[in-house]
């Protein structure tokens, strides 16, 4: 998320598809290995085995473990799949201010580093897309494709959305005020009450107003065309924060791009179309595969 300025052809075609809703289960603990870099830490959890690997960025102040049950959903495909913390979260370590968005994809590239992947397929939840962005952008040679799961960046939210976003990343926001919060701006109305999941996880509004203007400090120019590796572009058509707009305006301003516009959910698609996410972001994968 950021509140600054901000299938299946090779062109681009349009999907928006009517499917059921399935809740995200609670994830499980993994145990994860420490990647060190730099004086960086960074906790980093595998799942599934495949000639395939996909490394996939976290939301706005959001942990690997929102991850975990997407990341095992796809890793049932034989698709090697990649979550990892960002600095400051679980066993991650390393500064937080006075960053931009290379630096958290310099993590990124940590990560692919230490695994020893030279070419990776990359995926980001909401504010992870504008880190995977920087990432490919840094270094094109490296991408296989990209996805966004919740593209932003183009459009701005309404103001009022804008003012409940300035609230719920503030540090002292109390815990139930957060929760309330987090129901009204991250869910399609009805699915407020999955917001209990994301509070099972834990809150890190310090690492989300870093996160924000670490964004806010990098020019838009080096992260928003993400490389000109194949891109799925996902977005709900009830998301009050990365608004479809914006998902539009991406795949529309480059080649090789997909989008798709799922109805009924909002910005955390992760707890309301998971299954679908799971099968588009498969069948992607799987198709950019062959071209390589």
């Amino acid at each position: 998320m950021r509140l600054g300025k901000s299938l299946y052809c090779l062109s681009m075609t349009f999907y928006f598809l009517i499917l059921a809703a399935m809740p995200l289960h609670a994830t499980d603990k993994d145990a994860g290995r420490i990647v060190k870099s730099d004086g960086i830490e960074i906790e980093v959890f595998e799942f599934g085995k495949g000639p395939e690997t996909l490394i996939m960025g976290a939301g706005n102040g959001r942990p690997a473990a929102q991850l975990t049950e997407l990341a095992k959903g796809i890793a049932a495909n034989s698709i090697r799949v990649i979550t990892y913390n960002y600095r400051s979260l679980g066993a991650s370590t390393g500064p937080v201010d006075g960053l931009t968005l290379h630096d958290y994809a310099n993590d990124l590239w940590r990560v692919a580093d230490a695994f020893g992947i030279a070419k990776v397929h990359l995926a980001g939840k909401t504010y992870g897309n504008r880190v995977v962005r920087a990432a490919l952008q840094d270094k094109t040679d490296r991408a296989l494709s990209v996805i966004l799961i919740g593209a932003g960046g183009e459009q701005l939210p309404s103001p009022e959305t804008l003012a409940l976003c300035k609230r719920y990343i503030d540090p002292n926001t109390p815990k139930d005020e957060w929760l309330k919060l987090q129901g009204q701006l991250m869910y399609a109305p009805g699915n407020e009450h999955l917001a209990t999941l994301d509070a099972a996880q834990g809150e890190y509004p310090v690492l989300a107003t870093a996160q924000v203007k670490a964004s806010d400090a990098t020019p838009k120019e080096e992260w928003a065309s993400g490389g000109t590796a194949p891109m799925l572009v996902m977005t709900c058509l009830l998301d009050l924060v990365a608004v479809p707009e914006s998902a539009l305006t991406v795949a529309k301003s480059r080649p090789n791009a997909w989008l798709v516009g799922l109805p009924g959910c909002g910005h955390n698609m992760l707890n309301e179309r998971r299954e679908d996410l799971v099968r588009l972001m498969v069948e992607f994968i799987v198709r950019t595969s062959k071209r390589h």
